[in-house]
């Protein structure tokens, strides 16, 4: 049997990622090799022996440096190219491809080719992976490096990791089209074949290259060393994209124009996100300001709404003062008018029961024994008078007792102790204080009218069996204490019950400037304390 081949084509290996990058920075180099910068492109091929460092590709001006060819170099050890570093610069070659980060290594002398020594300044650039760069810039002399963008070094570094993401390409000085790497067919879709001897114009639009752009670029660089721009850019297919553009002069050692590099870069998704960012803030700027506008809105009425609430309680605070003065004359009044009464029932109604118990008296006295009925009669006319008058009396005494006037509060305080003792059968002790306390009139009846309050409340809804009541003057404020052993109540009673006794005993301290306290603990009692200041003495007036 004959065995035929397939004619089935083998399938091609697959490039490793390091292969693909030594392919573009070679075909990238291209764009290095007239510069008066020396470059040469390493690779460690031992992360931890800085003598595994071989030369992968160096240009022109390298070679010159070292004053060897470059085909003996390609693949060599650094190290046997002692003319190319000092001994001491290798070690931080390793130190910055460990880094990754540019290196100055510092000035080194070499020979020229006529036996004078030239200053050269050497930069040590991380690429990819195990890759770097060496740059050699003479000191003395004026070489391109003075008008690339930024550092040298890192120019070198963003044109070789860029290969892949930037059109890169060389010009000859009219403007044609020398060298192609992959990131520039990637981008514009032409293959070297295609484009190289041809005008760069062609990745204008017609009525930008009409208007003679392209060759106002190449002007500007050649006068200046550098131009950029940004626009649109054509594709071999007719598509646009936005491109950013720098354009670089090349000259020669004798510093004669011999080309320009051009670096393209895609910058339709950044300058179509910028415009949706544009669009974004000013749509932002727009509701920003609508927001505002209703803030503002907002605001002016908050300061109207709090505008009108200052003037309602500053008329409210007019209003409770004008109430407060009134209560106070209707307390006033209402003193006056008990007073009046009072004197009325002891004066006249009492004087006209003495008259009557007299007149009845002496009709007693004028009957005859046999008139048994009319003196039984008068006898209970007598006791009912009696008891009319101790009415009367006691009736007065509610309504202003006379002790309050004629013996002042302390004495006023005992008696309605005994009084209220007397009443409910309630145990009730005042402590005085040993020195007499001198009290106006309106102090003294608030005070009493407050501890008549207290102890009616102790008697409707304490269950106590003893009050325990104290007056004092402490820090020029007259103290009066009313302790009960009832049972008690919580702050949350307290504020539901809202009694009219309790909102009146607050009431006639505040209006003699004075504050009244209620302190209850279930089981254990209450305690009322209210404190008013002393009235001024008569020095002090």
């Amino acid at each position: 049997m004959i065995m035929r081949r397939s004619s089935r084509p083998k399938a091609r290996t697959p490039r490793s990622p390091r292969r693909r990058f030594h392919e573009e920075l070679l075909l990238g180099f291209e764009i290095l090799e007239n510069l008066p910068l020396g470059v040469i492109v390493l690779q460690l091929d031992n992360p931890g022996d800085i003598r595994s460092l071989r030369i992968v590709e160096l240009n022109r001006a390298a070679a010159a440096v070292a004053g060897v060819k470059r085909d003996d170099c390609r693949g060599r050890p650094l190290a046997e190219f002692p003319q190319l570093l000092r001994p001491s610069f290798l070690g931080r070659c390793l130190d910055a491809l460990k880094a990754r980060a540019t290196k100055r290594l510092g000035v080194m002398s070499h020979p020229d080719g006529h036996g004078r020594p030239v200053a050269y300044r050497v930069q040590a650039t991380p690429l990819s992976g195990e890759f770097m760069t060496l740059a050699f810039e003479k000191v003395t002399e004026h070489t391109l490096i003075a008008h690339l963008p930024g550092e040298s070094v890192e120019w070198l570094s963003l044109l070789i990791k860029g290969l892949r993401k930037y059109a890169i390409f060389q010009l000859d000085p009219q403007g044609h089209v020398r060298s192609w790497n992959a990131g520039a067919e990637r981008m514009k879709g032409y293959r070297a074949q295609e484009i190289i001897g041809k005008h760069f114009s062609v990745f204008y639009p017609n009525d930008v290259a009409g208007r003679g752009r392209p060759d106002r670029l190449l002007a500007e660089a050649a006068q200046h060393g550098e131009s950029t721009d940004e626009g649109w850019r054509v594709r071999k297919d007719g598509s646009r994209f936005w491109a950013s553009v720098v354009v670089t002069r090349l000259v020669d050692s004798n510093g004669r124009l011999c080309g320009f590099a051009k670096v393209t870069r895609d910058m339709t998704d950044r300058r179509r996100k910028e415009k949706a960012l544009t669009v974004a803030k000013e749509r932002l700027e727009i509701r920003v300001a609508r927001r505002a506008a209703v803030l503002a809105r907002v605001n002016q009425e908050l300061q109207t709404e709090i505008l009108e609430r200052e003037r309602a309680q500053e008329q409210l605070k007019v209003s409770l003062e004008e109430l407060r003065a009134l209560t106070a004359r209707i307390q006033r009044v209402r003193e006056e008018e008990r007073i009046a009464i009072a004197r009325e029932i002891h004066d006249e109604l009492g004087q006209a029961c003495t008259a009557i118990k007299m007149d009845l008296a002496l009709i007693g006295r004028k009957a005859t024994s046999r008139q048994t009925r009319i003196k039984a009669k008068v006898a209970s006319a007598i006791q009912l008078v009696d008891d009319t008058i101790t009415n009367l009396r006691r009736i007065a005494s509610e309504l202003r007792p006379g002790t309050l006037d004629d013996l002042g509060l302390a004495a006023a305080l005992e008696w309605q102790a005994q009084e209220f003792a007397r009443r409910t059968g309630i145990e009730c002790r005042v402590g005085l204080p040993e020195d007499a306390i001198v009290v106006d009139a309106d102090r003294s009846t608030g005070i009493f009218r407050i501890f008549q309050e207290s102890l009616t409340n102790v008697a409707r809804h304490a269950h106590a069996t003893s009050v325990a009541a104290r007056l004092a003057v402490e820090a020029g404020q007259i103290v009066l204490e009313v302790r009960d052993n009832g049972r008690g109540f919580t702050p949350e009673e307290v504020d539901a019950r809202k009694s009219l006794g309790l909102l009146g005993m607050q009431e006639r301290a505040l209006l003699l400037g004075g504050e009244l306290q209620v302190e209850g603990v279930p089981g254990a009692g209450t305690t009322l304390t209210v404190r008013i200041p002393s009235p001024p003495s008569p020095q002090s007036e």
